[in-house]
C-alpha cells in the first residue's frame, strides 16, 4: 500500500500560509509524498483570498483592536475567519495525478475526501455544491479552494465545527451599526456547523481521525504521521518573510487611487473592476474579488495585457489571452471582457 504523509499543525498564520506554498512546491517537485494536513490558526486570523483587496474585505482597524491577525492566502476565494472552531485542512498531490481533469473535475475528484471526513464525523448529509462549497441541506458547512503551482496541487478548505457569526460580520466589512439580529439570523440560515448538525462539537482529534479515514477510503493509501523535511524547512526559511510583509498582506491588489470602480456578482464570485482611462483607452485595469484563477498570476497577466488598450479592442485582446492562458473558474474570458467594457461605459457615460 502506498504511504502518504499526514501533518497536524497548530501555528501562526505566516507559518501555515507559507507552508501551503512550500508543500505545494515540494509535492509537485517530488521532494515529498502526497500530503494531508489538519491545521488550527493560533492566534485567530482573518485571511483574504489571493485576488482580494484587503481594505475592501476587512474592517482592518476593528480587527486589529480585537487582536485578530490579518494575512493573504496563496489561493483565491473569499475572506474567512480562522480559529480553533474552524480548523483548516489541505490535501497536496502532484499535478500528474489530476492531469486529465479540468478545474471543475479536480474539485469533484478531491472533494470526496472532505465529504467522507464529514460523514465519518456523523454529518452524513454533507454533499458537494459546485463550484466549490460543501453543504448540508442547502446550508454551507465548508468552503474549498485550489492552489496550483510548481507542478503541485493543493486542495484546501475549512471545517466549521462552530462559528462566531456576529464577530465575522463585524470584522468582514459590514458596519457595526448594521449588525442587527435580523442580519445575523439571515446569515445563520445560509450556513451550518458540525455542532448544529450533531448537537455537540467534536474535538480536533476527532477531526484528524475523520480525515485520516477519509483519505484511506478515497485513495486506498496508508497515512504516516510526519512533519516538514529538510528541503521544505530550507524553503520555508527563504519564504516566510513574504507572508509577514506589508506588501504581500496589505498592498497587493490594492485598489486605492482608481476613479472608476464597478462591482459585479458573477458565477465565479464577486468581481471588482477598477479602471483608469484616457479618452477611449484603458490606461490601467485592476481586477479583484473572491474568485479562483489558474495559474495564480493569470489576473496580473490579464491586467498587463489590457494596459493602453482601446476599449474597442478589449474583447479581441481577451480572446487572444483565452487561447493561451489559464482559467477563471466559473467565468469565461468573453464575460470578463463584457464586464470591463460595461464598467467603462457605466462610469464614463459612454454609449
Amino acid at each position: 500500500m502506498r504511504v502518504w504523509r499526514f501533518l497536524h499543525h497548530i501555528a501562526q498564520d505566516d507559518y501555515l500560509l507559507a507552508t501551503e506554498e512550500v508543500i505545494t512546491k515540494s509535492v509537485g517537485l517530488n521532494k515529498a509524498p502526497p500530503t494531508v494536513r489538519v491545521n488550527v490558526f493560533n492566534p485567530p486570523a482573518i485571511l483574504v483570498g489571493f485576488n482580494q483587496d484587503v481594505y475592501e474585505e476587512v474592517n482592518v482597524d476593528l480587527a486589529r483592536e480585537l487582536g485578530l491577525r490579518i494575512n493573504r492566502r496563496p489561493s483565491g476565494g473569499g475572506a474567512i475567519l480562522m480559529y480553533e472552531d474552524t480548523p483548516g485542512w489541505e490535501i497536496w498531490v502532484p499535478k500528474t495525478m489530476v492531469s486529465n481533469l479540468d478545474v471543475g473535475g479536480i474539485y469533484e475528484y478531491l472533494v470526496q475526501v472532505p465529504l467522507k471526513a464529514f460523514h465519518h464525523l456523523g454529518v452524513v448529509n454533507a454533499k458537494f455544491r459546485p463550484k466549490n462549497d460543501i453543504e448540508v441541506n442547502g446550508r454551507k458547512i465548508s468552503g474549498t479552494g485550489l492552489y496550483m503551482d510548481y507542478d503541485g496541487v493543493m486542495y484546501c478548505g475549512t471545517t466549521l465545527l462552530d462559528f462566531n457569526i456576529e464577530l465575522m460580520l463585524k470584522v468582514l466589512k459590514l458596519p457595526v451599526e448594521k449588525i442587527s439580529d435580523k442580519a445575523i439570523k439571515s446569515f445563520e440560515e445560509r450556513i451550518t456547523t458540525v455542532k448544529r448538525e450533531l448537537g455537540y462539537k467534536p474535538s480536533i482529534n476527532e477531526v484528524i481521525e475523520a480525515f485520516k479515514k477519509a483519505v484511506t477510503d478515497v485513495f486506498g493509501v496508508e497515512l504516516s504521521d510526519g512533519d516538514l523535511n529538510e528541503w521544505e524547512l530550507n524553503e520555508l526559511n527563504a519564504l516566510i518573510d513574504k507572508y509577514r510583509s506589508i506588501e504581500w498582506i496589505y498592498e497587493s491588489r490594492r485598489g486605492k487611487g482608481f476613479v472608476n470602480i464597478c462591482t459585479y456578482k458573477t458565477r465565479a464570485g464577486l468581481l471588482r473592476i477598477y479602471l483608469k482611462t484616457y479618452e477611449n483607452v484603458l490606461e490601467n485595469v485592476l481586477i479583484t474579488g473572491d474568485f479562483f484563477a489558474y495559474p495564480n498570476n493569470l489576473i496580473n497577466y490579464i491586467e498587463s495585457r489590457l494596459k493602453w488598450i482601446a476599449i474597442s479592442d478589449v474583447e479581441s485582446e481577451m480572446q487572444k489571452i483565452a487561447e493561451t492562458h489559464g482559467t477563471i473558474h466559473g467565468l469565461d474570458f468573453k464575460e470578463l471582457a463584457d464586464l470591463i467594457i460595461k464598467c467603462y461605459r457605466d462610469s464614463s457615460g459612454a454609449v
